[in-house]
């Protein structure tokens, strides 16, 4: 499949591949997944009073997961469930709250679409430096890691609205 991102960087063609684990380990993105993720204010007061009051929620996990899926080519919410009980990648992010339903997914999805395009460039730009270098991303690169992150996330939904007519 051809990558989503094409640019130039250092005079050499560049593409972020569907499946970030062509290039790194899986229990790197899911360690750089963590560590972005753990940047956000989750002390928020109105944040910790909907967890207490939701204690069954996991948005930290579910943002860890669908961002890992998104960046390792799996965009089917009903895949990324099974997956969560078949594969060790997905388990290790999921601990013992694994999604029992795709429209969890799905719903976590629409409601937080912004935190999970924030996720994935971020993560893009941790990869990209990894394999080139630390530099500044011009502001060209810096776009198309986001275009990158939307269709990402335009193709789960997609996919999942496909789902649903079945």
């Amino acid at each position: 499949m051809k990558s989503d991102v094409e640019v130039q960087a250092r005079g050499d063609e560049l593409a972020i591949p569907w499946d970030l684990t062509e290039w790194f380990e899986s229990a790197a993105l899911r360690q750089w997944i963590a560590e972005a993720v753990d940047t956000l204010n989750w002390a928020n007061p109105e944040v910790v009073s909907y967890l207490r009051a939701h204690p069954g929620y996991q948005p930290k996990m579910l943002l860890c997961l669908l961002t890992y899926a998104y960046a390792t080519g799996v965009y089917d919410s009903a895949e990324i469930v099974r997956r969560c009980e078949r594969d060790a990648a997905f388990r290790e992010i999921c601990g013992s709250h694994a999604p029992a339903a795709a429209r969890t997914l799905s719903r976590f999805r629409r409601e937080n679409r912004g935190l999970l395009k924030w996720c994935l460039v971020q993560l893009f730009k941790r990869a990209i430096k990894a394999r080139l270098g630390d530099f500044f991303l011009p502001a060209g690169l810096k776009r198309r890691l986001l275009d990158a992150a939307v269709t990402r996330l335009d193709l789960g939904r997609q996919i999942d609205r496909g789902s649903e007519g079945l």
